[in-house]
C-alpha cells in the first residue's frame, strides 16, 4: 500500500514539474521555436544587471525612445552586427551578453542570440520579456525620451496608441485633405512595394523625428505609414512631444495596402 502511494505521489510530482514547465513558457510564443537558447526573467536580469551586458538589438529610433538604462544598442538588422558584438565579447570576456528587444512576440532578441551562437560566442542570454515588462518591473534602471529613471505617467498607453490607427479605406480617405501630409517612414530598402496614395512622402524614421522638432508640420494633419504597423509606436512619443495633435497611423502598415 505504502507503494502504491509513493508511486503516485512521484507521479503528481513528475506533473506538476511538467505544467510549471509549461506554464513558464505560456506568451512566449517563439520559444519552442529557439529551445536551444538559454533565457532570463525580469528578476533574475535585476539580479544580474551591473554584471552582464545587456544589448538592445531593436532600432535606433527605438532605443532613442525607451531602453534599459546600461544596455548597449546594436541593432541585429545593421550590417556591422557580429563584428561590433564580437567587440563587446572581447571587452567582456567572462560576462552573460544578455540581448533583448519589444519582449513575448518580438523575435529580433531570439535571432539575434542565434546569430552570436554562430559566431561562436558563448554565456548568452535572451531576455525575452523584452522592454515594455522592464520598464514596469524596473523604472528606475529605464531611459525614456532622454530621462532616468523612467516616469511611468509618460508611458503611452495601448488603447491610445490603437485610437490613432485606420483602416486603409479610412487613411486614403484622409490623404485627400488639402492639409494632409502623408508620410511613409520606412527605409529606402524597404519600399520594393509603394501604396498608391497621393503626394506619399518618404520619410525615413530618423529623420522624420528631427523634422517634428520643427515648423514644417504644425497645423497639418500627419498620415503615417510603416512596414506592418509597429514602428509608429515609438514616432508617437515624438508626435506628442512636440504637440501634434492631428495624426493617424495606417493600421498594420503598407502590409494593409496589399489587400
Amino acid at each position: 500500500m505504502k507503494k502504491k502511494v509513493l508511486v503516485i505521489l512521484m507521479g503528481l510530482i513528475c506533473f506538476m514539474l511538467a505544467a510549471g514547465t509549461s506554464f513558464a513558457a505560456e506568451g512566449y510564443p517563439l520559444r519552442a521555436k529557439y529551445a536551444k537558447l538559454k533565457y532570463i526573467s525580469t528578476a533574475e536580469l535585476k539580479k544580474e544587471y551591473a554584471r552582464a551586458v545587456i544589448v538592445d538589438v531593436r532600432s535606433k529610433l527605438e532605443f532613442d525612445v525607451i531602453h534599459i538604462t546600461k544596455a548597449v544598442n546594436v541593432p541585429v538588422a545593421q550590417k556591422t552586427f557580429d563584428r561590433e558584438v564580437k567587440e563587446l565579447r572581447g571587452r567582456h570576456e567572462t560576462a552573460p551578453l544578455v540581448f533583448y528587444c519589444n519582449g513575448h512576440a518580438c523575435e529580433k532578441s531570439y535571432e539575434a542570440a542565434e546569430q552570436a551562437r554562430g559566431l561562436g560566442i558563448e554565456n548568452i542570454m535572451v531576455y525575452d520579456a523584452g522592454i515594455h515588462d522592464w520598464v514596469l518591473a524596473n523604472a528606475e534602471k529605464t531611459t525614456l525620451m532622454g530621462e532616468t529613471p523612467a516616469q511611468k505617467s509618460r508611458l503611452i498607453p495601448s488603447d491610445r496608441l490603437k485610437s490613432h490607427k485606420i483602416k486603409y479605406a479610412e487613411f486614403s480617405q484622409k490623404v485627400q485633405a488639402a492639409d494632409a501630409v502623408c508620410i511613409d517612414i520606412r527605409e529606402p530598402f524597404q519600399r520594393k512595394e509603394i501604396p498608391k496614395l497621393p503626394r506619399l512622402r518618404n520619410i525615413p524614421s530618423d529623420r522624420l523625428v528631427q523634422l517634428l522638432a520643427g515648423s514644417e508640420f504644425k497645423g497639418k494633419t500627419l498620415l503615417i505609414t510603416d512596414a506592418v504597423g509597429k514602428q509608429v509606436e515609438w514616432i508617437q512619443y515624438y508626435l506628442e512631444k512636440y504637440g501634434i495633435k492631428n495624426y493617424y497611423f495606417l493600421e498594420n502598415g503598407v502590409l494593409s495596402a496589399r489587400n
